[in-house]
């Protein structure tokens, strides 16, 4: 037992005392894993717990005029790592397309990319918001496993990439993921003005189908490099960005089969059985 938790502890020691990226070390959240650990606790804790008991005997707040600056900042926010991210990244000189390794450099490009991937970490955390807010809202039903984990697992894995890994072939994910965060967030800040956008399964399918397309890119990202070997990048995390991506695809796949491509088949079962039992309803009144 002594030796599994000296090797436990040499391993930390490793990892956030001589591995880590000293060009993020200075920056708050990026020291010691343990406040982001303790916050992931407390989020989960209040969704699945004190939220519910706080809200237990209250009416749902109206939260209209917070949640649309609330949206209408993740927009402009998420745009704007989207947008610094390429620019100083994909379109800057000393990055590489096909694979970019671990690496320290200090260009002014990189230091613009690293505070951009900072900036998105901040967002994963600023994210929680969502789920708060349908715990205020009583939207109980909106809290699904599907929506905590995704919360959750981000903030550790932003962390990670902050601490270990900002500026290499791990930025495509949080590049992806901001510009799909700017159609989200948008989608929900139109729906305060305009109720009926919230009813059109037009723009529900739209950004699910966003999304799939999202982890598709992500799975080639990571797996063609791990499949051909020729990116000189961990093995491991090519095999952690491959599978993780790969199972939020089938999660969302799963929901967008549920939510789209099956109800549209009872639907169309339930027209084509009102059009028969119309049609034979008319033949018995003639």
């Amino acid at each position: 037992m002594a030796l599994v938790l000296r090797s436990v502890f040499n391993t930390y020691t490793f990892c956030f005392k001589e591995y880590n990226d000293p060009r993020v070390e200075h920056f708050p959240l990026l020291g010691s894993p343990w406040p982001v650990i303790l916050l992931i606790i407390v989020y989960l804790k209040f969704v699945y717990n004190w939220g519910p008991k706080l809200m237990e005997n209250r009416k749902p707040y109206n939260l209209k005029t917070l949640m649309n600056v609330y949206n209408a900042l993740q927009v402009l926010l998420n745009l704007y790592i989207g947008v610094t991210g390429f620019l100083n990244s994909y379109f800057s000189e000393d990055y590489d397309w096909l694979c970019e390794p671990i690496n320290q450099k200090t260009s002014p490009a990189r230091r613009k990319l690293i505070m951009a991937t900072y900036l998105y970490f901040l967002s994963k955390i600023v994210d929680l918001l969502d789920t708060v807010f349908f715990v205020l809202r009583k939207k109980n039903n909106q809290i699904t496993f599907l929506h905590t984990y995704h919360h959750a697992a981000m903030i550790l894995a932003t962390y990670i990439a902050n601490k270990f890994l900002s500026g290499s072939h791990a930025t495509l994910l949080g590049l992806i993921n901001s510009f799909v965060h700017v159609i989200m967030y948008f989608y929900y800040f139109l729906t305060s003005f305009r109720p009926e956008v919230k009813n059109s399964l037009w723009w529900k399918k739209y950004i699910t189908q966003v999304q799939l397309f999202q982890f598709m890119i992500l799975m080639a990202h990571f797996g063609i490099p791990l499949l051909l070997g020729y990116c000189n990048y961990p093995t491991s995390l090519l095999f952690i960005g491959f599978t993780q991506n790969l199972f939020m695809f089938t999660l969302f796949a799963d929901f967008y089969i549920k939510a789209y491509l099956k109800s549209k088949k009872r639907k169309t079962e339930m027209t084509n059985g009102s059009s028969c039992l119309n049609h034979s309803l008319a033949k018995v009144v003639k």
